[in-house]
């Protein structure tokens, strides 16, 4: 910020009226005005239809404040005076007259009496905040999602107990589009719109029809009769008033993708019973007879069983970090967890050790994977004390198969097998007894040193050091569900008003008072006296609840003799602050607050904000605010040509193709500023990137990949000479690497692969896509819509023609009526002419060489390193960008222009801490915009 500018800031702050006679806005404002725009803005010529010369003095202008909003826009971007213009205003000219806007637009408002905070705000729900809130109301899994709209990676990563991202990460990215398990796959909401230039929780784009309304009473109803939800859901499970240990489990339990969980099974209580076993592997803690004592005892006392794959799971997949088989045995449960995708299936080349169907690895080729091993609801400290696993022969296939057990002292025991070819001909039993006091957590399988492309393993027997307890067993070997066979108590609960009334504030997100709870009593009553149950009469009274108005709409109403300017009650800010970093209701520790009328302290609020910062659920900020900020929501649209751009599918059907390397790719570098509290500088410039394989390889960096696993992960092998070879493992597709660049060319958003791609045509680059992305995402100052149409042919034949796409657009800017606009839009588009549609670094567009120099804001760059430098140089307009689409997401409004005094403080205030992600997140929150509203309803202006 200019010294000017600076000063007239730190007036302002002493100001407590409006400016009088005499003030800044006539001595320094209106004198630049006449001298440079009244030549064509007077009231004579009204260029535009805008006269300037009608306003005399700040008072008549005070009233007009966001038309001199769109003066201070066009001046700042440098469209006015226009570009062509031959007396240019001179740069002290225009930031003195900057300076002064700046200031006359952050004074308080006359008829207010004080600066002007917005509206109130009155917004429905979007489907995340939506689906969120009723998951977080009835304490489901942070993961369960009701109906089809996570994007498709698993956020295993997302960890921030130590506010560190590790340098290689694991991801897990299913295909776009495919189909996945979640609570309710039949349901939904229509989509929600987003704003122009802005976000899909914007309530003046958010409306709400009839047929909306018939949605969501629908919606509540499949909810609340959801038959597995008892089973989920304890909050839910108290509310109607049933203990779900009573009710027989429901057939299928449809989970989310995070869950990922296969219906819980019986376990059964016949070890290998085809008895094929040929031989047992050598170091096993027991022989097969020793082994089957072993269970049948356990089974007996209830702290045991065997896990045998039922022919109804049959070709089902069990996916990695996250996928559970459920085994239910003694009133608890057996859990395998994978780190990669199993496949449930039967093999026509092996004979089971019992039944039909088996356990192998998904992917082929892919033969080393972890099973992590736990009980659930079982005693204190409960786990595996004893495990026996059956490894199949193959047809046609050989070769050595390891298991590993390792112990809850994290010491492991190997044990070895090599396996002759034929089907049953060498099926072999492997078993594990964890030292006295541990418990066998992992069970590691490793198949590389076997022939075929696939590790089969059968009947898996456990036993726990559990209490004994009656035994639940399956007789028959298919997905059964036996209620606990042991004496439970008799569950009580308070009064169905008492639980009602507790769940309306947790719905309403504030108190209620018994007027309040009248109306669903009444429909509570009203069931119960036409004979249903109580459980039943509830349902259908948290039908009510879900779809009513005060659920489904976040409001802030005006307040009578509370005055023009009104702070937010502790629950309004409750609600605010949640749905900014969570996008769902406000947790206990939030309404305790608000209870005590103590979250608006300020010392409080900055410490519930740095709590939810390092709470999963922050992870919103990345999937909702960071995918609509930066438009990764059309990157999947984005179809490069397949025969230009061969790099870009993988497959023949064209289905594995970069779009989800790309969207991780964006989402890991806003996760890393997020979780690692880094600068938001690193947005436009960070001298990391993190890249998989295919990426390495689109870039040109594999180089560094390579050096990385060079250090970390080489092997020693020995030639057959006995010579020492280093060599290095292959990288998998789903391996990630946080990479350091030396050179700036790769680094931040504006050369990352994903906007590249979504700001550019199927068969060509778009400057004027690209130049527009940067205004509107980077700066937030998008151009206005174009005077003339224009048109570049996309045919393929043009591509052989000798124009550059950059000289077509050239001949283009040359029109007097498109030069303003392209002063701005060009610069960066040209910049960024040196990738190709997929963001590949290109040196010729055709056959000629591509040109990518220009000049921004007075510096002259030849290609995006020297554009970035000049961006890093300057930082302040992409950081007030940036303050603005983050302040407009957490109001759920558009930003106006007495939004200004709060955005001069948040430049001020946070420019010496670097920008640091969460400093502008704790600056917003603390702001007056976030923390009062208007309270005049009669007021607009």
């Amino acid at each position: 910020m200019s010294s000017i500018h600076t000063g007239l800031w730190v007036c302002l702050l002493m100001w407590s009226i409006p400016l009088q006679a005499g003030s800044a806005f006539q001595e320094q404002l209106f004198p630049l005005v006449a001298e440079h725009c009244l030549d064509c803005h007077d009231g004579e010529t009204q260029k535009g239809a805008l006269d300037l010369e009608r306003f005399e003095d700040e008072h008549d202008s005070l009233s007009n404040r966001r038309l001199w909003k769109q003066v201070y826009d066009l001046v700042e971007a440098g469209m006015m005076p226009p570009p062509k213009r031959r007396s240019k205003m001179p740069v002290a000219d225009r930031e003195q007259f900057l300076a002064a806007l700046d200031v006359f637009l952050a004074l308080p408002d006359p008829e207010l009496g004080a600066v002007d905070p917005g509206k109130p705000v009155l917004r429905r729900l979007n489907r995340l905040e939506y689906n969120n809130s009723v998951r977080d109301l009835l304490g489901l899994d942070l993961d369960l999602f009701m109906f089809s709209e996570r994007l498709p990676i698993s956020k295993d990563y997302f960890r921030l107990e130590k506010g560190q991202l590790p340098d290689r990460l694991e991801m897990n990215v299913r295909e776009y589009g495919q189909r996945y398990p979640v609570l309710l796959p039949q349901s939904g909401l229509p989509v929600d719109n987003r704003a122009a230039h802005g976000f899909n929780n914007r309530g003046d784009v958010m409306n709400v029809s009839p047929l909306q309304l018939e949605k969501y009473v629908a919606l509540a109803g499949e909810i609340v009769n959801e038959p597995t939800l008892p089973f989920r859901s304890e909050v839910f499970a108290d509310l109607i008033g049933v203990d779900p240990a009573t009710l027989p489990k429901p057939k299928a339990m449809q989970t989310s993708v995070g869950i990922k969980a296969s219906e819980a099974v019986g376990a059964v209580a016949v070890f290998a019973g085809n008895d094929n076993i040929m031989k047992v592997a050598a170091g096993s803690s027991a022989m097969l007879s020793e082994f089957r004592e072993t269970l049948a005892d356990a089974i007996r006392k209830g702290v045991g069983g065997v896990f045998d794959v039922p022919a109804g799971f049959n070709n089902q997949t069990i996916p990695g970090k996250g996928g559970l088989i459920r085994v239910n045995f003694g009133g608890k449960q057996f859990v395998m967890n994978p780190n990669e995708d199993l496949w449930l299936a039967a093999f026509g080349t092996a004979i089971e050790s019992s039944g039909g169907h088996l356990i192998a690895n998904k992917n082929k080729g892919e033969k080393a994977y972890g099973i992590e091993l736990s009980v659930r609801q079982g005693d204190r400290d409960e786990g595996i004390i004893a495990l026996g696993v059956c490894v199949l022969s193959r047809r046609g296939e050989t070769g050595e198969v390891t298991l590993t057990a390792t112990y809850s002292n994290d010491s492991e025991q190997k044990l070895h097998s090599s396996l002759v070819a034929g089907e049953g001909a060498d099926n072999t039993l492997f078993t594990f007894r964890a030292p006295e006091g541990e418990t066998i957590k992992l069970l590691t399988v490793n198949g590389a040193d076997f022939s075929g492309d696939y590790v089969l393993l059968d009947d898996i027997g456990f036993v726990s050091n559990g209490l004994p307890r009656s035994p639940v067993i399956a007789a028959e070997k298919t997905p059964v569900h036996v209620a606990v066979e042991r004496a439970m108590p008799v569950k009580e609960f308070a009064p169905p008003r008492e639980r009602l009334s507790r769940f309306l504030e947790r719905a309403f997100r504030m108190p209620v008072s018994e007027t309040d709870v009248d109306p669903y009593w009444s429909l509570f009553e009203s069931m119960r006296q036409e004979g249903r149950s109580e459980a039943l009469s509830m349902k259908a009274t948290l039908q009510a609840v879900l779809a009513s108005p005060r659920f489904l709409f976040v409001e802030e109403a005006n307040v009578a003799g509370a005055g023009s300017v009104r702070a937010l009650n502790d629950y309004e800010l409750a609600s605010r602050l949640s749905y900014f970093l969570w996008s769902t209701v406000p947790d206990e520790p939030l309404l305790a607050l608000a209870r005590e009328g103590k979250l608006r302290n300020p010392a409080t609020l900055a410490q519930q904000t740095r709590r939810m910062l390092r709470d999963p659920r922050v992870r919103e900020l990345s999937e909702s605010f960071a995918v609509q900020w930066l438009r990764l929501d059309q990157l999947y649209t984005a179809k490069p040509d397949p025969v230009l751009f061969k790099a870009f599918y993988r497959d023949i059907q064209g289905k594995d193709t970069l779009h989800a390397s790309l969207l991780v790719e964006a989402l890991l570098l806003f996760e890393t500023v997020l979780i690692e509290d880094r600068s938001v500088l690193d947005f436009i410039a960070a001298d990391y990137t993190w890249l998989n394989s295919r990426l390495a390889e689109l870039y040109d960096l594999s180089e560094s990949v390579s050096a990385m696993l060079a250090t970390e992960d080489a092997v020693i092998l020995q030639d057959s000479d006995g010579n020492a070879i280093r060599e290095i493992p292959k990288v998998g597709k789903k391996d990630w690497f946080r990479v350091s660049l030396s050179d700036p060319l790769r680094g931040g958003y504006l050369t990352m692969g994903a906007p590249l791609t979504v700001t550019s045509l199927p068969f060509r680059t778009s400057p004027v896509k690209r130049g527009a992305w940067f205004l509107e995402t980077i700066l937030n100052r998008p151009p206005p819509e174009p005077k003339v149409a224009f048109v570049l042919k996309e045919a393929e034949e043009e591509h052989a023609g000798p124009a550059t796409v950059r000289e077509m657009f050239e001949r283009h800017r040359n029109d007097p009526a498109c030069y303003t606009c392209h002063t701005r839009l060009d610069p960066p588009g040209f910049a960024l002419e040196a990738f190709s549609p997929i963001g590949a670094w290109r040196e010729r567009d055709g056959e000629a060489p591509v040109d990518a120099h220009g000049e921004w804001q007075g510096v002259s760059f030849d290609g995006p390193r020297g554009f970035k430098q000049a961006l890093r140089e300057n930082p302040r307009p992409f950081v007030r960008g940036f303050v603005e689409h983050l302040m407009a997401y957490a109001l759920g409004r558009s930003i106006e222009y007495f939004d200004q005094a709060t955005l001069n403080q948040i430049m001020e205030s946070q420019g010496s801490e670097g920008y640091r992600l969460s400093g502008l997140i704790s600056e917003i929150v603390q702001s007056r915009a976030f923390r009062f509203v208007r309270n005049d309803q009669n007021y607009e202006r």
